[in-house]
């Protein structure tokens, strides 16, 4: 390392300690597809060697608390498309979470190479809020 005009070595001292040495099967990085790792581990074992470009997209995301006789714990719904057109990417979610109280967690994803200019993530977000099986899902609730 060098310091101004003078260069120090720095050596290991009483409270150095090396880093852990793992031995597995199988490893799973979960830091994010630009991770400091996950890019070091693609890069080192050529994981994009044959696969297709990334995509991306924006995510809206709403908690909501809902009536006590409409949650149904763990329930999942996902979907694709509307009421994004057959040229753009996209789609829903909606969780009826655990809790003590009544909440959905719902959110909408646009991919991000959509076409049309005009087109507002979060417009189509509310848009799909107004679907029936939806908007009865929330009605009575509150965000």
């Amino acid at each position: 390392m060098r310091i101004g005009n003078k260069c120090s070595i720095i050596l290991q001292q009483d409270v150095f300690e090396r880093g852990m040495e793992f031995h597995t099967r199988a490893t799973i990085f979960a830091e994010g597809c630009h991770g400091h790792l996950s890019k070091s581990i693609i890069q080192k074992y050529n994981l994009r060697a044959k696969a297709e470009n990334q995509t991306y997209g924006i995510g809206l995301k709403e908690l909501w608390e809902i009536p006590a006789e409409k949650h149904s714990p763990g329930r999942v719904e996902h979907t694709v498309g509307w009421p994004l057109d057959r040229h753009t990417y996209g789609g829903s979610f909606l969780y009826h979470l655990k809790d003590d109280s009544p909440l959905v967690a719902i959110g909408f994803v646009v991919g991000l190479d959509y076409q049309n200019p005009y087109l507002s993530p979060f417009r189509e977000f509310q848009r799909f809020k107004h679907h029936p099986s939806i908007s009865e899902t929330l009605s009575g609730g509150k965000r």
